[in-house]
């Protein structure tokens, strides 16, 4: 089906002069080009027609210049948001009329010559028309850039804000990684690779580096009584226990192999490291986890190893390590519960 072409609504024209033959004219050329006329005598009898319909054109004489200074700025105010829809041209004369376009009114104006044309009058029309019809395109494409833009920074502020979630969560995934999942410690492999930086950058400041490693006593014992999930329970208790006791933020505290757990200490000494030993023994005992399977004590207690180094650039940090096993292997065999001391080294 072939769909009629939509028609145009004529203009609607509405003549202000005083004079009947320039109306009557003026009157005939446009309404041949089928326009829709209307007249008023002055501005003041303008204002019946204007609260009826607002007019596309207005074709005012301004000869008289009490009548442009009385109505024009009332006219500019009455047409409101109206006034970029409106054309107004200007009868005179001559172009060395009195009647002049004031700059500050920025809606469509122009003159017309009396005696008038129709020549000149239809291609003035047309001028506008076509001014009109590309202000209309022109606002139309700066609209849709507009939104284009608009539509771009929505997309890019979108993708900022997964670009921020996903770097949330992968951060969040990293330091998941780096958890034990039962203790929420520093999991073995992030301990190692602590201890690694950190041995790597006292070796440049030539500063001591201690490391506790701590081991529940008779821990089989307490599963075979309680069961491996009040184990867990208990393993929890302890590493938040411990949690409590490290205050500084580059010491750290690990879950470094079933019941075994690691305390690294920058920037201490052997003294303040047994210190820190005997503050977890101690709080742990505090607890009083009920431990009947060990013969050391009515409730659950922990040996400590303790070993300190001042970090050498050319060696690994592994014989901190075995130093401290195997001060901790010490105090077990003297019957568990208590701290023992590896020899300062480098």
């Amino acid at each position: 089906m072939i769909l009629p072409a939509q028609i145009s609504p004529p203009l609607d024209c509405l003549i202000i002069d005083s004079d009947d033959q320039d109306a009557q004219i003026l009157s005939e050329i446009l309404g041949g080009q089928g326009y829709q006329i209307r007249r008023a005598l002055n501005g003041s009898g303008a204002l019946e027609y204007l609260q009826i319909k607002i007019p596309d054109l207005i074709f005012w004489d301004c000869s008289e210049a009490e009548d442009q200074c009385l109505n024009f700025d009332f006219f500019y105010k009455y047409f409101g948001d109206h006034k970029h829809n409106i054309t107004i041209f200007f009868l005179i004369l001559c172009y060395n009329s009195s009647c002049t376009i004031p700059l500050e009114y920025d809606w469509h104006c122009d003159y017309i010559r009396k005696p008038f044309n129709s020549q000149e009058i239809m291609l003035r029309i047309k001028n506008i028309q076509n001014y009109r019809q590309n202000q209309k395109v022109l606002s139309e494409s700066l609209l849709n850039l507009q939104q284009e833009i608009s539509a771009r920074k929505a997309a890019e502020s979108k993708l900022e804000e997964i670009s921020q979630k996903l770097q949330t969560t992968t951060d969040k995934l990293k330091y998941l990684s780096r958890l034990d999942p039962l203790t929420q410690l520093a999991n073995r492999p992030y301990f190692d690779e602590y201890l690694l930086r950190e041995w790597q950058r006292l070796a440049r400041e030539r500063i001591y580096l201690s490391l506790i490693i701590a081991d529940v006593d008779r821990f089989q014992g307490y599963n075979e009584v309680y069961g491996y999930d009040q184990g867990d329970i208990c393993l929890q208790n302890i590493a938040q226990t411990m949690g409590t006791c490290i205050k500084r933020p580059a010491d750290l505290v690990g879950r470094y192999s079933g019941e075994k757990f690691a305390i690294l200490l920058p920037h201490t000494a052997r003294a303040g490291a047994i210190e820190v030993a005997k503050l977890i023994r101690a709080k742990i005992k505090q607890l009083e986890i009920p431990h009947p399977k060990s013969e050391i004590s009515p409730y659950l207690t922990l040996s400590l190893g303790v070993a300190t180094a001042i970090p050498a650039p050319e060696l690994p940090p592994h014989p901190l390590i075995t130093v401290a096993e195997e001060a901790l292997q010490e105090a077990k065999q003297q019957g568990g519960d208590r701290i023992g001391v590896g020899v300062n080294w480098r």
